[in-house]
This record gives structure tokens, C-alpha cells and sequence, in this order.
């Protein structure tokens, strides 16, 4: 499970290095299978923020990522740090994750209004019945991808027939691409750190393509990474609420959602410098040279922004397209039940094109 450590303000995260990110990787694997039993046995007592107040004043809404801060959660900071929240009427918390802390089930039972993962949790969360629905993509597709050496390249997933893999076991992709693309390849356990890959050129794992890559390149070696993400499986990183508090707070939802998307654009488009000082603030040790890397990847990516020539868009999510995941999903057997495209998402807060 994507889990989250809320930090206490202003002090440093833990010690950052690439283990970090392929720990995070691993723990995805678990994402959705306890958020069902936490949400039933009620886990805590269900509390909500957004409270009346006098006129003017800021809205409290508190908001879970899914590890701790990093430039892939860079719009959220840009948006706090340059008074897009503000300028709304939010008063935006935003609480940093880590390896102890659920954000579908911190959302579900109400200890934060908004959170943020994969958009494939969502779907079969809800088909769990866990009551959450998306409301708008922060990233138009995911960035986990297959960190590989420039002497053995990858052009895409049909290249990894035969070779030996190292990724996170139960990852939905991993499933596409043995049920339905029909590739063969070995598949050993994850581990948290690069010395395999390192020590063996034919080596290749799954990352991020915003964070292994740099590491690696910064021991010497000469990689690439390819993008999990295609036409066969494309899921969105998506911001997502508790259906009650969509229902009882859509204005909020919808100002949030319109502010994140502005911090986005602004992020990778603009200066950076705001958000990555929030960002610095509880990471101290996040090497500039690094964060500026994964900006980089995420705009060589598209990954916000999406391709014009598809007509994506930053914050857009489509019918036709979670239809298609959801279709995916059911097909290679990770939904426990069928479930609409209405139940999984809303589209009433997602700016027009």
C-alpha cells in the first residue's frame, strides 16, 4: 500500500536516497488490499476540518500525498507557497506520506478531506466499496517505468520477453503485460537499493522515471528508462475525495482542484523556486541538481501536461479513458466487481480545455 507518515512542520525528512523511491515502489504493491478492512473496522474516529467560519476567513483543507516531499508532488507546493490556495479561500495543509500511513483509507475515514495516488487504486477501491471518487488527474499518466542500461535498450514492454526483471509483485501492470500483451519474462522481488543493476549491464528494474535514472547516472552508468504507461495501460495519478465530502463540499472540491492545477502548470512551466523551498523546508537533504532533474522528466514525459496531439490537458480525465482501464482491470481479474465510470470519478471539477 502507498502509505504516508504525517512530519511534524518544518523538520527534515528522512535520510533521501534512491532506496526511498524503490522501497515506495514496493510498498505500492499493497495499496488497495488492507484500505477496504482499515475503512471497514472504522478505523479512528471520523473527523472532517472544514468547519463554518467568519466571513473571509480560509476553508481548512487538509490534503495526503503519497510518499514524502518531492518535486512529483511540486504543484501542490507551488500552489500553497504562491497563494493560488489562498487566493480561493483555502487554508490548504498538506500532509507529507511516507511508509506508515494509508492515503485512501486517511481519505476514506476522514482525517484528510483530498489525497492523491494512483488512479487504478481508486478503481478498485471502489470496487470494494470504499466510498472515494476521483476529481481531476494531476498527472496524465504514472511514472513508474523500467529503468534499463544503454547497451541492453528497452523501445518498449514487448522487449522484455525473456529477460529477467526486477519489480514490485501484484503491480496491476505486471499482470497486463503477462495476460494480455502475453510477454514472458523473469520476475524477481524488489529491492530497495541499485547494486544489481549497477554490477550487471543486462539488468533492468522498475523506478520512477523521475528518480532512479538520476541516481544511477550519478554512479557512473549510462541508463534510460521507459515508461510503463502505453496504449494498452495508461492509468492517471489522480487527486481523489471521500464521496460525502464531494457531496456536502463541491465548491471546496472544485477550488482546490482549480488551484492545484494552476500550481501544476506554474511548476514546470515557470519558476519552481517557491514550491521547491516548501519542498526544502521538510526535505533538506533533496539535492537541488536532483529536484531539478525530475522537473525536467516530468515535462520530457509529458506527464502533467499530457499530449496536445491526444488532446490531454493538466487536470483532464476522460470518460472514454477510465472506461478503457476500468474494461483493462476486469479483464486481467484485479477488479473484485464490475464497477461504472460514475461510481469511480466526477467530472463537474475539472476546468474546460
Amino acid at each position: 500500500m502507498n502509505t504516508n507518515r504525517h512530519e511534524s512542520g518544518g523538520q527534515a525528512g528522512p535520510p533521501f536516497h534512491a532506496a526511498a523511491f524503490l522501497f515506495r515502489i514496493h510498498w505500492c504493491s499493497f495499496v488497495v488490499g488492507s484500505v477496504l478492512v482499515f475503512f471497514l473496522a472504522g478505523c479512528g474516529k471520523k473527523t472532517e476540518s472544514v468547519v463554518a467560519t467568519a466571513p473571509g476567513a480560509l476553508v481548512k483543507i487538509r490534503f495526503q500525498t503519497d510518499w514524502f516531499p518531492q518535486p512529483e508532488h511540486g504543484g501542490y507546493y507551488q500552489a500553497l507557497a504562491k497563494g493560488y490556495y489562498a487566493a480561493e479561500g483555502l487554508d490548504v495543509e498538506i500532509l507529507p506520506g511516507g511508509p506508515n500511513a494509508q492515503v485512501m483509507t486517511t481519505v476514506a475515514v476522514g482525517r484528510a478531506e483530498l489525497g492523491m495516488t494512483n488512479g487504478d487504486d481508486v478503481i478498485v477501491a471502489v470496487a470494494r466499496g470504499v466510498p472515494l471518487k476521483m476529481v481531476g488527474a494531476e498527472m496524465q499518466r504514472d511514472p513508474q517505468g523500467i529503468l534499463f542500461h544503454s547497451e541492453h535498450p528497452l523501445q518498449s514492454l514487448q522487449d522484455l520477453e525473456g529477460r529477467t526483471l526486477m519489480a514490485g509483485a501484484g503491480s496491476t501492470w505486471l499482470q497486463v503485460m503477462q495476460k494480455k500483451l502475453g510477454v514472458k519474462f523473469n520476475l524477481i522481488p524488489l529491492v530497495g537499493d541499485l547494486a544489481r543493476f549497477m554490477n550487471n549491464k543486462e539488468f533492468v528494474q522498475q523506478c520512477f522515471v523521475t528518480n532512479e535514472p538520476y541516481f544511477a547516472k550519478q554512479r557512473g552508468a549510462d541508463v534510460g528508462a521507459l515508461l510503463i504507461a502505453s496504449d494498452t495501460y495508461e492509468p492517471y495519478r489522480v487527486m481523489f475525495a471521500g464521496t460525502d465530502f464531494i457531496a456536502k463540499h463541491p465548491d471546496l472540491v472544485g477550488k482546490f482542484v482549480r488551484a492545484s492545477i494552476h500550481g501544476w502548470t506554474d511548476y514546470l512551466k515557470g519558476d519552481p523556486a517557491p514550491g521547491n523551498a516548501l519542498i526544502a523546508r521538510q526535505r533538506g537533504d533533496l539535492p537541488r541538481e536532483f529536484m531539478l532533474y525530475s522537473i525536467k522528466a516530468m515535462n520530457d514525459f509529458k506527464l502533467v501536461s499530457g499530449d496536445p496531439a491526444k488532446g490531454e490537458a493538466a487536470g483532464q480525465l476522460t470518460a472514454a479513458r477510465l472506461q478503457k482501464q476500468i474494461n483493462l482491470l476486469q479483464e486481467v481479474g484485479v477488479l473484485d466487481k464490475p464497477v461504472a465510470v460514475s461510481e469511480v470519478a466526477t467530472f463537474d471539477f475539472i476546468p474546460k480545455p
